[in-house]
């Protein structure tokens, strides 16, 4: 069945071009209101615009140009920040990878892409190291300090095409998101300046955001959550953010007792972090101001609720999106619903409940989900086949995920039609881990599957020796751990005799997962 949208229509792309046009309005027209918070220093949104154009003149004369592309390794960081949409100030194409990532990955994107310029904004390093550290790997030298926040390094501009023009501002790449890498061909999402601007806008009409309110940063830059449900619907509303490069639960809950956070955007694991610390430390909840405490992921487990809204008197709501599209649906604020219910669906989205031929199921009925909307990406990045498997040419986008549409017109979701694991909010895509595990000499075959566990989804792997090999299933763990970002790393690796294979010649992962 299809779930029509509500009324109303997103205007921010209409008001603007591009996202960094928002930092400036709220510079022209609240300059001292704060922009962004870190540890003890504070940017009002008019020192926000300088920075930003300070980093744009440095970028212009470094050499990047209008839709050149811009591979930014990041931490969450005020730095970065400012990178990112000095970048877009200059019409650039950005891609924010995380600075966890190792430089294989960083790599094999960067191969990729092709990016005219590769950028590291780094932190002081007695907080962290990570950006400096990649940034001394691949040889980037200074370009401008930022003083009190760092510095940005870059590596020498490459001799690269621009992406073409499209007939609008609005139009041009404005982001291209990678959601894998390290094998195969790297999955990235394209969205326009105009679908940036159009999801900023929804997550401040879902979620009610105003001027007053304060953003606390969780998820990283680097993914969609962080990126288009904070920092973008945090400019779009000329609220603040609350940004540390080194994330700590302890600051988050301090923060938040002490009236200074209204929302956040986590996974489910998150608030139990909260209430462990919250509990063990003692604190006072009762002037806490958060409203605010969304969530994504994964599905929230009755029980957390009831003590989130007894803890800290706010009650967590779920939504459901994907680094393609989102959002694409929301639980109202401070409404009720079962833990696999992610709401309705957004302004301007369309929802499809199909079977396997991409026939509509009858209402009741469940189905793989497809949706079709203003935050839908255009594409992946030169990757036509992955392109056509996924968009259809009236603009449904196949999420791969099973849900169905119950008669309140929330969508719930039953399962996923797709192999993604979906590990802290992190997708963990198992071809990712397998070539890790096969590039050891001892490795014969590996296959990845997710197994759940309470609020998450663990990885793990399974191997099998190469003849007259017996593998150290802790050694070939601190093999992969070189190769790949700590969420992706198996938290067991189980060595088997043989692979289940079936007729095609395919591994059959379904047996596998008896011996979970």
């Amino acid at each position: 069945m299809t779930a029509q949208p509500r009324s109303g229509q997103p205007a921010l792309a209409g008001r603007f071009g591009r996202f960094h046009e928002t930092v400036a309005h709220w510079a022209a027209t609240r300059p001292d209101s704060p922009a962004i918070l870190e540890g003890d220093q504070t940017l009002t949104y008019a020192a926000l615009d300088q920075l930003v154009q300070k980093i744009a003149d440095a970028l212009s004369a470094a050499g990047l140009r209008p839709r050149d592309r811009i591979l930014i390794v990041a931490e969450n960081a005020t730095s970065s920040i400012a990178l990112v949409t000095a970048a877009n100030r200059l019409g650039a194409c950005c891609s924010i990878l995380n600075a966890r990532m190792q430089p294989s990955e960083i790599q094999a994107i960067a191969d990729f892409a092709q990016p005219r310029m590769i950028a590291f904004p780094t932190v002081d390093p007695q907080i962290s190291n990570a950006a400096a550290t990649l940034a001394d790997t691949f040889g980037a030298t200074p370009l401008i300090a930022l003083p009190g926040f760092g510095d940005i390094r870059t590596c020498v501009p490459a001799d690269t095409d621009p992406e073409p023009a499209a007939d609008h501002t609005l139009n041009d790449l404005g982001l291209i998101m990678f959601t894998s890498g390290t094998t195969g061909t790297p999955k990235g999402v394209m969205l326009s300046n105009a679908t940036l601007l159009t999801q900023a806008e929804a997550q401040c009409i879902n979620r009610e955001l105003t001027q007053d309110d304060a953003i606390y940063l969780v998820s990283p830059i680097a993914h969609s959550i962080g990126l288009s449900s904070n920092v973008l619907s945090a400019f779009a509303a000329g609220a603040r953010l609350i940004v540390t490069p080194r994330f700590r639960v302890e600051d988050l809950v301090e923060r938040t007792a002490a009236g200074e956070v209204t929302m956040v955007v986590a996974v489910p694991q998150l608030y139990t972090k909260m209430l462990e610390h919250i509990e063990t430390a003692g604190i006072d909840m009762s002037g806490a101001r958060l409203r605010v405490a969304a969530s994504g992921g994964a599905s929230l487990d009755p029980a957390l609720k009831a003590r989130v809204l007894d803890v800290m008197g706010v009650t967590v709501s779920n939504g459901y999106g994907a680094t393609e599209f989102v959002p694409v649906t929301r639980v109202p604020i401070g409404m009720e619903a079962a833990s696999n219910v992610v709401g309705l669906p957004c302004t301007g989205v369309e929802l499809r409940i199909v079977d396997d031929n991409g026939q509509d199921v009858p209402q009741g009925q469940s189905g793989e989900i497809w949706a079709r909307g203003p935050f839908c990406m255009q594409g992946y990045y030169r990757n036509p086949e992955e392109t056509a498997k996924v968009l259809t040419e009236d603009g449904w986008l196949a999420t791969g995920d099973l849900g169905e549409i119950l008669d309140n017109g929330m969508l719930a979701i039953v399962g996923r039609k797709k192999e993604v694991i979906i590990r802290s909010g992190f997708n963990v895509y198992p071809a990712d881990v397998e070539g890790a595990l096969s590039s050891h000499d001892d490795v014969a075959e590996a296959a990845v599957l997710g197994r759940p566990v309470p609020g998450n989804e663990e990885v793990v792997g399974f191997v099998t020796a190469m003849p007259g090999r017996q593998i150290d299933t802790a050694a070939l763990t601190a093999f992969v751990r070189d190769q790949l970002t700590a969420y992706k790393v198996p938290s067991e690796i189980i060595v088997i005799d043989a692979m289940p294979i079936g007729p095609t010649g395919k591994i059959q992962k379904a047996l596998l997962k008896d011996r979970l």
